[in-house]
Order: structure tokens, then sequence, then C-alpha cells
């Protein structure tokens, strides 16, 4: 299939209006963002544009490891929600009309969306546990159980 500047245009406005799940944002091959969850009008993403070598983004975080030097994976950790606007800013070109990146959202971008779901799902039950230990704690409880036996 041939690269059609202006069905990526359209794909690219559309994505931009309507951010969808696995909706992956690069320049050339350079990973910018992907979209992994909508809350409405917030959006939870991926991002590979922030960090401390970044100019204008050195207080978010980056979401990209390098494997090795060829290859590179999301930290699905290093999620942060925006908005529209940090979207809007972060694919298009400030000084004239276009997009400094473009879209796609294929099987491969809507499987690093269900990865970093079974990631978030992870993390919450390893979080409850650590909560229901501490709840047990703080109550009381675990000391009443443990004088049961």
């Amino acid at each position: 299939m041939s690269y059609d500047p202006e069905r990526q245009r359209r794909d690219n406005e559309y994505a931009l209006a309507n951010p969808q799940p696995g909706d992956y944002w690069q320049e050339r091959f350079c990973p910018y963002f992907v979209v992994v969850d909508v809350k409405g009008t917030d959006f939870i993403v991926l991002s590979c544009l922030g960090g401390p070598h970044s100019f204008a983004r050195k207080d978010e975080p980056c979401a990209k490891i390098e494997v090795d030097a060829c290859h590179w994976a999301f930290d699905y950790g290093k999620e942060i929600t925006v908005d529209r606007e940090w979207m809007r800013k972060a694919v298009r070109y400030e000084s004239i009309d276009g997009f400094a990146a473009d879209v796609s959202n294929t099987e491969k971008t809507r499987r690093i969306v269900q990865e970093w779901r079974e990631y978030k799902r992870q993390t919450m039950l390893k979080e409850i546990v650590r909560l229901e230990e501490e709840y047990e704690r703080f109550t009381g409880w675990k000391y009443l159980k443990e004088g049961i036996k």
C-alpha cells in the first residue's frame, strides 16, 4: 500500500478530534505517544516526548525504554493524563498548518493497550493485597485472627 498524504491528513484530523485507545502518533518511526485509555475529555497516554532530555517537557515522564540499539518498548508505569490541547500541541506544527506526526491504529498498537490494561490490573491487585494487610494491622484484625488460631 502506498502512502496517501491526503488520506493520512484526514486520519490525523479524525484521530485528533476523536482520540481512541490504540491511536499511535509517530514521526518517521520516532514515537510521540500512544493513547491507552479515554476518560471523558481526558486521555491516558504513554508518551515518549518527556523526560530530562526534553526541551519543553522535562517534567513529564518518558515512557520509552531502550531495549537495545535497534529496539524500544513502553514503560507501562509511566502513563500521563492529558487533554486535547496537549495532544494538539504535540502533533501539529505551531507556525504552519499541518501535522508534525502521523497517527495509526493497528492490531499492534491495540495490543499495547491490552498489555497496558493487564499491567494496570496486576498493579491494582498488588495494591489491594498490600492495603488489605495494612488495614488488618491498622485495625488490629490481623492480631485478632492470629489469636483465634
